[in-house]
């Protein structure tokens, strides 16, 4: 049908008596480089009906295709146009890359939702649906009001259940995905690592708003916004469709307040040409932390609405960057915006705690060891051994002396998260309820991004019968690991006490599936 529809559509544009200018394709090519891709496609197929043997227009219009989401029209188009000859080298790899994708994507589901198309493996990813749905929507709606983007078209989102899928339709490498590199806004699309890959998940929802965010960036400044703005902006608004926590948590502050203490802020235009190509996990967070300040600070000094003049003024600009509608907005060069920034950031008086420990995401390979892989990051050696003692303990049935070993251990480590968790999980099967959850928080306070603080406090509010408190942090769970049938059977207990039957079936029903795979 979409082959009919492009013949008859070729028919009625009128034949052009001459052949296409090379103004004309430098038009067409800034179009796609800022993802007005609706309109290019209507005047490459008129171009092409002068034209469908020019090399040049194939090629443009294969890229076209792919940002459209038709692959196999892409593919059908890359070949005609390796076979017209030139650039054949550049060709067979753009159509290796768009017949990597095709295998990838083929088997995947497509659910659609008022403004999105998702496609995800229906096996592993299906029940993820909902949720998706929930940020998704949520976060379209709040950035209308806040930014007056509605774009038109259904805008793609593709879920990739593991890591091999994700590098072959996006090239990010295992060491970019465990330094964070989980999402990727890029061909007028959504990607996104499912957290069914990774050991221990991550936030999963909130990287799919920070995604849309790169979209909406690239569609207000025409793809011209620097990398510290797009990451600045994505990081600052990331958690707004679910009013969460603001960007400046616990482990943000540590870096930031020990980069402005020891002078080692990270250059903006070192962040070019992406976060994840900084040396380590540690400096790639500072980055973020960085950006995401500098973000606040002009939204501290012109509102939402100066910020959207920044963009703005950023899409008429022939040239990349923020320094020219940064200076007219703001009336600063970037030096001295640079400068304020660093002022606005001392002023805050961020608290640190001298440590900046960054965990590395951990891939899935195969059936994942949890346990050992928790107990290695128990960095002191001492603390490590007392708590596998622990371990061995509870085990056996001594859960004294279990919790007693669990103290020591964190005596040696005080900020060891797998320690925290497993004396609070020690402390609950004594009945030690108030003390197990005020370890809880702190590994929260700690590792906002760890789920099994939320599941262990999830599990024990049940068990005080505070049911809002247990709803709460199952779903916290939920946004980082999804796929422990645990969490879900205790939220559909704590939908059910607090009479929100349907979606307490949801969750039972969503349990049964997680404990028959």
């Amino acid at each position: 049908m979409k082959k009919i529809a492009l013949i008859l559509l070729l028919l009625l544009i009128p034949s052009m008596s001459a052949a296409v200018s090379p103004e004309a394709v430098q038009s067409m090519s800034a179009k796609m480089e800022a993802w007005d891709v609706e309109e290019v496609w209507l005047e490459m197929t008129a171009h092409l009906q002068k034209e469908p043997g020019n090399p040049q227009l194939l090629e443009l219009a294969s890229h076209s295709a792919f940002h459209r989401g038709e692959y196999l029209e892409a593919q059908k188009l890359i070949r005609s146009a390796i076979e017209a000859g030139g650039d054949e080298e550049k060709r067979k790899g753009f159509s290796l890359f768009i017949e990597q994708t095709i295998g990838v994507i083929a088997p995947f589901k497509k659910y659609e939702t008022p403004h999105f198309s998702i496609l995800l493996d229906e096996k592993q990813d299906g029940f993820l649906v909902d949720y998706f749905r929930e940020a998704l929507e949520n976060t379209y709606q709040v950035m209308a009001k806040h930014y007056g983007f509605q774009p038109k078209e259904k805008i793609r989102v593709e879920v990739f259940p593991n890591a091999r899928a994700f590098y072959y339709a996006s090239s990010l490498m295992a060491r970019d995905i465990e330094i964070g590199a989980v999402g990727l806004t890029k061909f007028n699309k959504l990607m996104l690592l499912s957290p069914g890959a990774l050991v221990y998940g991550y936030r999963w929802l909130d990287a799919i708003s920070h995604e849309y965010f790169h979209y909406l960036i690239v569609r207000m400044t025409a793809n011209k916004a620097p990398i510290w703005f797009h990451e600045g902006l994505a990081k600052y608004e990331e958690t707004r469709w679910r009013e969460g926590p603001p960007y400046l948590s616990a482990l943000y502050q540590n870096l930031l307040s020990r980069a402005l203490a020891e002078r080692k802020l990270i250059p903006f235009e070192k962040m070019e040409p992406s976060v994840v190509r900084l040396e380590t996990p540690a400096e790639v967070q500072l980055a973020y932390a960085q950006a995401a300040s500098a973000i606040e600070f002009i939204i501290t000094k012109t509102g939402h609405e100066g910020l959207k003049e920044i963009m703005g003024r950023m899409a008429t600009k022939t040239s990349r960057g923020a320094s020219e509608p940064i200076k007219e907005v703001l009336g600063l060069t970037f030096d001295e915006f640079e400068r304020d920034w660093r002022g606005f950031l001392a002023s805050k008086k961020l608290k640190g705690t001298g440590e900046s420990d960054v965990r590395r995401l951990k891939i899935k390979e195969g059936r994942a060891d949890e346990e050992r892989i928790d107990l290695e990051e128990i960095k002191s050696l001492v603390a490590r051994n007392r708590a596998h003692l622990a371990d061995l303990l509870k085990e056996r049935g001594r859960m004294g002396a279990a919790v007693l070993e669990y103290r020591r251990a964190l005596s040696e480590a005080p900020d060891s998260i797998p320690i925290l968790n497993r004396l609070s999980s020690a402390l609950i099967h004594i009945d030690k309820d108030q003390e197990a959850l005020s370890l809880l928080n702190r590994a929260r306070e700690i590792s906002p991004d760890h789920p099994i603080p939320y599941t262990s406090m999830g599990k024990t509010y049940l068990k005080l019968k505070d049911f809002k408190k247990a709803r709460e942090a199952f779903l916290e769970s939920i946004q980082i690991n999804p796929f422990n049938p645990e969490v879900h059977q205790g939220l559909a207990e704590a939908y059910e006490k607090l009479g929100e039957q349907g979606l307490a079936a949801r969750e039972k029903e969503t349990a049964r599936r997680l404990r028959e795979r």
